[in-house]
């Protein structure tokens, strides 16, 4: 097993479906144990933080790796075997995975034994 853990969180606001961005981070990542905490914004409307850790992830880590063929854009953590990755929201959602540098984000946390597409 060389993935150690992947901690996935996705901020979900009011004027987005919930549901659908819990589709989406399925269809992609596959059955996940996700929990939803649930915020009040500055208007009193509900903003939503996502959250799932996955441990047995190296199906996860797979699907990443090919996603990016074996080059997965994910920035070095201060950790040995520590990965941060942020995917468009709004790509995902339309089942394309794209790793960007802006807000609205899926934030992956990925710890490894080793690199992220190698061993």
């Amino acid at each position: 097993m060389r993935c150690r853990y992947v901690e996935i969180s996705v901020i979900i606001h009011a004027t987005e479906s919930l549901e659908r961005v819990l589709e989406a981070l399925r269809n992609f990542f596959g059955p996940l144990p996700i929990v939803v905490e649930v915020y009040e914004g500055h208007h009193g409307n509900p903003i939503y933080l996502a959250t799932s850790y996955v441990e047995d992830c190296d199906g996860l880590l797979d699907k990443l790796c090919a996603a990016f063929s074996g080059e997965v854009p994910a920035s070095r953590g201060e950790g040995e075997g520590l990965y941060y990755l942020r995917l468009d929201k709004q790509a995902l959602a339309r089942g394309q995975v794209r790793a960007v540098d802006h807000d609205d984000v899926v934030r992956l946390k990925i710890r490894t034994r080793g690199g992220l597409c190698t061993g």
